[in-house]
């Protein structure tokens, strides 16, 4: 009898089951560093977030996989002039395949509100920067930076909408806040405290474009 009945319940659960697939794009800003001295006194500056999303999307509720790879970069001024930004780029790019769960409050239209979480790795390229000076009273002419990749993780949250458009097509905007931690270090590098522990939280604001399989 049990297996009668899930045999007849199966089209109709299936039929409530819809795939999406979606790419989006925005900026977003970042907080300074936790507990982090090497950039105490850096400028953050918003960055472009762009990614795209694969989902099932249930009645209450959508389970998925997504990727976002997001620019998080701070800047300052040489010394003692001050004409000039000097760029630390905390990852350019930053990397983050994640599985996401939301829950849905669908409309009348046909969208959806959703609010849920996410979680995953990080594989975030980080900038060294190497000061160059001249000049009888050695002042900065310029810099390199030299990027190498490191791993760490990242939790989060998001809330957003999607509206349908069309049969098949919804378009959607999403605030997230994401809190990410990675360690780097140079490998030239002679201090002990390790002051390139990465700890900071991240806010993307993205639209973007949904289709429903």
């Amino acid at each position: 009898m049990r297996y009668l009945l899930l045999l007849l319940l199966l089209p109709q659960v299936a039929a409530a089951q819809n795939f999406e697939v979606g790419v989006f794009g925005g900026f977003a800003f970042h907080s300074r560093p936790y507990n982090n001295r090497y950039v105490i006194d850096d400028k953050t500056q918003p960055g472009y977030v762009v990614g795209a999303k694969a989902s099932l999307t249930l009645p209450k509720a959508q389970i998925g996989l997504g990727v976002e790879m997001v620019n998080v970069q701070e800047y300052n001024y040489d010394l003692p002039t001050y004409s000039s930004r000097i760029y630390n780029n905390l990852a350019k790019p930053l990397i983050t395949p994640y599985l996401f769960y939301n829950l849905l409050h669908n409309t009348p239209t046909g969208g959806y509100l959703y609010a849920g979480i996410m979680g995953g790795p990080v594989v975030a390229s980080v900038g060294s920067n190497t000061l160059e000076y001249n000049g009888p009273n050695s002042t900065l002419s310029g810099y390199q930076t030299t990027y190498n990749s490191t791993l760490g993780y990242i939790l989060g949250a998001q809330v957003g909408f999607a509206a349908r458009v069309a049969k098949r097509v919804r378009i959607c905007g999403e605030f997230g806040m994401r809190y990410t931690n990675y360690d780097y270090k140079p490998v030239n590098s002679t201090l002990q405290d390790d002051p390139y522990h990465y700890r900071y939280f991240y806010f993307p604001v993205t639209v973007g474009v949904r289709y429903r399989i």
